[in-house]
């Protein structure tokens, strides 16, 4: 009998090995032939689940930030306000080796992002998205009393995708500097600036 291989499993695998490439070899070199070889397979099989290079790569930020939504939503779970803002944010910040790999794979797409229009869209719903999610939580925590009557929700929003953007590209090119220790610091202090006076 035919090895029943099930179509959704062997897509995220492939995409597993081409943020596996990306990592050690960097976004430029990473081609279609090392994608098979380090997912064991033929690069014809390549093409059975992908339209070309680009639609692996597309696929491959999507899949990083689809797992990065999903274990923030089982996590928000009976969690509301601040409490619920920090949650999201910690599971965005690279503070162990698989958020470092999202934060890896996340930073070498941008370059890419300014030269491919279909890549720079894809990247900027999906800021659009993190950005109305961020700002839905901070909406919650001022209905709840939690957060100054004068933050400016919108910029608080803007300050904690900076927060993100700029501690990953500091995981990635300086590790040392921004620990898991330091990231909790940085973020708490930010989300302290958020709060109501006692």
């Amino acid at each position: 009998m035919p090895k029943i291989v099930d179509w959704d499993v062997r897509r995220d695998e492939i995409l597993a090995a081409t943020w596996a490439v990306i990592a050690r070899d960097g976004l430029a070199n990473t081609t279609v032939r090392a994608i098979a070889r380090e997912a064991e397979c033929s690069q014809g099989i390549l093409s059975h689940y992908f339209n070309d290079k680009q639609d692996i790569l597309a696929s491959a930020l999507l899949l990083s930030h689809r797992r990065v939504r999903e274990r923030t939503e089982r996590k928000l779970r009976g969690r509301t306000g601040l409490s619920a803002l920090r949650v999201a944010m910690l599971e965005a910040l690279p503070l162990d080796k698989e958020r470092e790999l999202e934060a890896r794979i996340e930073v070498s797409f941008w370059g890419r992002m300014l030269s491919d229009e279909r890549l720079g869209q894809l990247g900027r719903d999906e800021v659009d998205h993190l950005h109305d999610s961020l700002l839905a939580s901070l909406r919650d925590a001022a209905k709840l009393g939690e957060l100054r009557e004068d933050l400016d929700l919108e910029l608080a929003t803007q300050q904690l995708l900076v927060l993100i953007d700029g501690v990953s590209v500091e995981r990635v090119h300086f590790p040392s500097r921004v620990p898991p220790s330091r990231q909790h610091q940085l973020l708490d202090h930010l989300l302290e600036s958020f709060r109501a006076p006692a």
